[in-house]
C-alpha cells in the first residue's frame, strides 16, 4: 500500500525555480511537499547571471547574506567585433529594485542555499530520490503517484558534495516505495524534459538551435575578475567569457559541424580553446559539456490544478542570461496566487492571470535570446562587417546608443493584463508608469533610521500613499500604518496618489489618494481579500 501524504501544494522538481516556489509557499503558511528524483540539490554550474528582480526574491527568502559574498556583483557585457575591436560596452541602467541590475552567481551555491532554507521551514516536507510516475486530476485536488528509491531522504546540499563525497545525480539503489500525494494544487518545476508536461499532453512551441556550443567552467582562476562578460563576435569562432567570484570563470565556444563533441571536450582540446584568453596550466576544469540550445515555450501553463514553471514552461538560449531569472519570476508570480486561492482570499481567476502575465514576457525573452545569439554566432564576413558598423554607428545617435549600452532592450515585465488595472482618472501622466511594474525599492528613512523599502512592506497586499514632502504612508491588510521619507525622491512623480502593491511587489494599480476605495474595489472581484483591506482581523476563541 502506498504511503499517503496530504498537503496544500506539491512542488515537483528541486532546481532553483522549484526550491524558490516551495520556500515562498511555505512562508505563506501552506503545507507544502517537494519531490525530486535526484538524491540532492544540483552541483552543476548551469545558469550564471542573476537580475535585480531575482536577487530581491533571494533577499526576501533570507539567503542574500550568504549568497552575496559568493557573487560578482553589478556586472555588464563587452562585445568584441572583427579583429578583436570593442564595438559596445553595455550595462544595466540605474538599479531601481534595491539590487544591482545584473550580477554573476554560481548556481550550485544558490541552489544549495535555497535547499538549506527549505530544510528549516517546518511546513515544507522534502522527498528526494522520489520520482513522479502518474498524475490524476480531480475536481478539487490532484493525486500524484510517485516512486521513492532506497531509504527515505530529505536530500543534501549538492554544492557541498566535494566535502561529503555524495553525488547529487547518482542513480538511487535499494527497495522501491510507492508514495501518493494528495494536493490541492501541483506546481511542476521539473525542467526542460518535464515529466509533468508530457504526462499532461502539453506541447512546446518553437525550435531548436542548430549550432552546438561547448561550455567550460573553470576553478582557481588567478587575479581579480573584470566586472563584465565578454562576447567575442569575431566572425571566426564565436566565444563568450563570463567571470565569477572565488576564482570561477566560464568559457563558451561555438562548435563547427565537422567537430566531434567528445573530442572537443577532452582536456587538450579545452586547453587549445582557452589558450587565447589565459594560461591553462594554473586552472582546474570543473565541467565541460556540449549543448544545443532550445527556444521553446509551453502551449499553456495550466492544466486543471497543475501548473508549469521554469524550464518546464519555457526554454531559451543563454545569450540574454534570462532562463533562470524567468523561472524565479514564475515562482514568485504563482506562489502568492496559490496561497490566496487556498486561503479563500481570491478566486481561481487569479490563477489564470499567472499565464496571462508570465507567458507573454517569457516569449519575449525567448525571442530576445534568439536574436542576441544570431548577432554573436554570425560567421559571414560581410554580415559581421555590417553588424560592427551598425553597432558602432549608434554612437552618433545618443538616444539609440543609450538604449543599447543601457541594456534597455532587456525589457523588464510591464503587465497590462492579469492582476492589474489601468491607472484611475486623475493620476499624473508620469506616475501612470508605476502600474504593472515591479515596485521600486529605494532606501528610505523611517523613524530616523535608513532602511530598504521592502522592510516596511507587510506580507500580503499593501498600499503606499505618496504624500507631500516626499512622505510615503504604508498600510497593510490589517490597517497598520508606517510612514517613511523617500530621501531618493523616487516616487516624486506619484505625489498625491496611492499605489496598490501585490504580495510579489508588483504595482497592481494606482489612483488619486482619495480614490483608494475605488482602486481596491476594481480588483476585489479576483482578490476578494481586498474587500476588507485595512480592517483588522478579529481573533476568535472556541
Amino acid at each position: 500500500m502506498a504511503q499517503s501524504h496530504e498537503i496544500d501544494v506539491l512542488v515537483i522538481g528541486s532546481g532553483p525555480t522549484g526550491l524558490t516556489a516551495a520556500n515562498l509557499l511555505a512562508d505563506s503558511g501552506l503545507q507544502v511537499a517537494l519531490i525530486e528524483k535526484n538524491p540532492g540539490s544540483g552541483d552543476e554550474p548551469r545558469a550564471i547571471s542573476a537580475t535585480d528582480e531575482t536577487l530581491r526574491v533571494m533577499s526576501h527568502l533570507g539567503i542574500m547574506g550568504q549568497l552575496g559574498p559568493e557573487m560578482l556583483m553589478d556586472t555588464g557585457a563587452r562585445y568584441f567585433g572583427l579583429g578583436g575591436k570593442v564595438i559596445a560596452d553595455v550595462r544595466p541602467g540605474n538599479p531601481r529594485l534595491g539590487q544591482p541590475g545584473k550580477s554573476q552567481f554560481d548556481q550550485p551555491i544558490m541552489e544549495g542555499l535555497l535547499y538549506e532554507a527549505a530544510t528549516v521551514r517546518q511546513n515544507l516536507h522534502l522527498h528526494y530520490n522520489t520520482a513522479a510516475t502518474k498524475i490524476e486530476q480531480h475536481a478539487d485536488h490532484v493525486i500524484v503517484h510517485a516512486t521513492g528509491t532506497g531509504e527515505a531522504t530529505t536530500g543534501f546540499n549538492g554544492a557541498k558534495t566535494g566535502d561529503s563525497g555524495q553525488d547529487p545525480y547518482a542513480q538511487a539503489a535499494g527497495q522501491e516505495t510507492a508514495l501518493e500525494f494528495k494536493a490541492k494544487w501541483v506546481l511542476a518545476c521539473d525542467g526542460g524534459k518535464s515529466f509533468t508536461r508530457r504526462e499532461l499532453g502539453i506541447g512546446l512551441q518553437g525550435s531548436t538551435q542548430t549550432e552546438r556550443w561547448i561550455v567550460v567552467d573553470l576553478l582557481d582562476v588567478p587575479g581579480n575578475p573584470e566586472p563584465f562578460a565578454s562576447f567575442h563576435c569575431n566572425g571566426q569562432r564565436p566565444a563568450v567569457v563570463v567571470p565569477g567570484a572565488g576564482g570561477r570563470r566560464r568559457y563558451e565556444f561555438m562548435l563547427f559541424d565537422h567537430e566531434d563533441g567528445e573530442q572537443m571536450s577532452a582536456p587538450e582540446s579545452i586547453a587549445t580553446l582557452i589558450s587565447d584568453f589565459q594560461d591553462t596550466e594554473v586552472v582546474t576544469i570543473r565541467r565541460a559539456a556540449v549543448y544545443t540550445a532550445h527556444q521553446r515555450i509551453a502551449e499553456r501553463y495550466r492544466e486543471g490544478r497543475v501548473l508549469l514553471a521554469g524550464d518546464a514552461a519555457h526554454l531559451m538560449p543563454p545569450f540574454a542570461g534570462q532562463g533562470l531569472n524567468a523561472g524565479i519570476r514564475d515562482a514568485a508570480a504563482i506562489s502568492w496566487r496559490l496561497a490566496a486561492v487556498i486561503n479563500s482570499e481570491a478566486t481561481e481567476a487569479l490563477i489564470d492571470d499567472y499565464e496571462a502575465e508570465r507567458r507573454p514576457h517569457a516569449a519575449q525573452m525567448v525571442k530576445l535570446s534568439k536574436r542576441i545569439g544570431a548577432v554573436v554566432m554570425n560567421t559571414n564576413p560581410i554580415i559581421t562587417r555590417i553588424r560592427d558598423a551598425v553597432v558602432i554607428g549608434t554612437r552618433i545617435i545618443p538616444r539609440l546608443n543609450r538604449w543599447l549600452t543601457g541594456m534597455r532592450f532587456l525589457k523588464q515585465p510591464h503587465y497590462t493584463t492579469g492582476t492589474v488595472v489601468p491607472p484611475l482618472a486623475g493620476v499624473p501622466h508620469l506616475a501612470q508608469d508605476f502600474a504593472g511594474r515591479m515596485l521600486p525599492q529605494p532606501a528610505v528613512n523611517a523613524n530616523g533610521a535608513t532602511t530598504m523599502l521592502d522592510d516596511l512592506l507587510s506580507a500580503g497586499w499593501n498600499t503606499i500613499e505618496v504624500a507631500a514632502g516626499h512622505q510615503l504612508v504604508f498600510t497593510n491588510q490589517e490597517g497598520d500604518t508606517v510612514t517613511a521619507t523617500d530621501t531618493s525622491r523616487v516616487f516624486d512623480a506619484a505625489t498625491g496618489t496611492v499605489l496598490l502593491v501585490r504580495p510579489d511587489y508588483y504595482v497592481a494599480g494606482i489612483a488619486p489618494a482619495n480614490e483608494r476605495a475605488q482602486l481596491l474595489k476594481q480588483l476585489s472581484s479576483k482578490a476578494t481579500v481586498l474587500a476588507t483591506f485595512g480592517v483588522a482581523k478579529q481573533n476568535t476563541h472556541g
